[in-house]
Parts: C-alpha cells; sequence; structure tokens
C-alpha cells in the first residue's frame, strides 16, 4: 500500500497466489459432493488471469502442488472459498495501488487483481447469500475451522515463497 513494493516481490506475489489458486481450483474439479451451480464456480476460477500475469512477468508456471486444502465436505468448502473470495474483494484495492506503484509502471495489466473488474460486487454477494444458507451451529464451526485453516495454509505457502528467486 505504500508503493514500495518491487517487482521481485510483486513476482512472488503472484507465484503464491498461481500456486495457491490453481491448487484449489483443481482440488475443487474433483469433489465428492455437488455445489450449486448458482455459486458460479467456473468464473470464480483465477488461475488463467495468475497465468496472463506470470506470463508478462516471465515466470514459469509450476505444475503441482503438495497443497491439500481442507474441504471434505460443502461447508469446509465454503470456508476455503472464503478465503479466496475475501482476498479477490480486497484485491481490488490492491489493484489501485500497483497502478499507481513507481516499481510497477512497465506493467500495463494486473490480471489477477482485477479478475472479477466490474462483477466483483454481485460475486462477492452471491458468494455471501450462499454462505450464509449456513446456519447449523456445528456446521457453521466446520466453515470457521476450514477457513482458519486455510489462512494458515496460505501464511506458510507466501511465507515460503518469498524466499524464491527470480
Amino acid at each position: 500500500m505504500s508503493g514500495t513494493l518491487t517487482l521481485d516481490e510483486y513476482k512472488k506475489l503472484i507465484m503464491s497466489n498461481l500456486v495457491l489458486n490453481k491448487t484449489f481450483e483443481k482440488q475443487w474439479s474433483s469433489l465428492p459432493f455437488n455445489l450449486p451451480a448458482e455459486l458460479m464456480l467456473e468464473q470464480r476460477r483465477k488461475t488463467d488471469s495468475l497465468v496472463k500475469d506470470a506470463t508478462l512477468l516471465g515466470i514459469k508456471v509450476p505444475n503441482e502442488s503438495e497443497i491439500l486444502f481442507p474441504i471434505e465436505n460443502y461447508e469446509a468448502f465454503m470456508g476455503v472459498l472464503y478465503v479466496f473470495e475475501g482476498s479477490t474483494l480486497g484485491g481490488a484495492i490492491i489493484h489501485k495501488q500497483l497502478k499507481q506503484n513507481p516499481n510497477l509502471s512497465a506493467l500495463e495489466e494486473f490480471h489477477f487483481y482485477s479478475c472479477y473488474g466490474e462483477k466483483l460486487g454481485i460475486m462477492w454477494k452471491i458468494f455471501l447469500d450462499h454462505l450464509t444458507l449456513i446456519e447449523d451451529a456445528s456446521k457453521v464451526d466446520e466453515a470457521i475451522s476450514s477457513a482458519k485453516t486455510t489462512f494458515d495454509i496460505t501464511k506458510d505457502a507466501f511465507t515460503r515463497m518469498s524466499q524464491a528467486a527470480f
């Protein structure tokens, strides 16, 4: 937010987000339970936007990751999705700052941080509408636990990948 993010630091952010999103999207593609079509999961995929950013930055796209998110049921899935959708919401604020960062002035596009464009508000509302349908206290606790675990997983991934060299 201070405008001091370097190009190398930005590359690490894109790589970290790419690994995490690609892994999550791969997991949700083979769930043992059905998800409501109204969640619009195909429109929530961010890997393509991240690959575009990685390509612009000259970053090699990783093949696989050993990360596993806790998505054994619908409530747990929604907890993980909460973390990813929340970061997309925050990404809109980050996007504005990236465009003003003098260290990134050579970059014209920030695909990931603007991935929903004008649909950001409606995508968040649709997600929240589904999240609030979880009313049973134990299922709410399961979604919260899954979100907390996801925050830990992403923190560890960002910490590990921040040490990578580009």
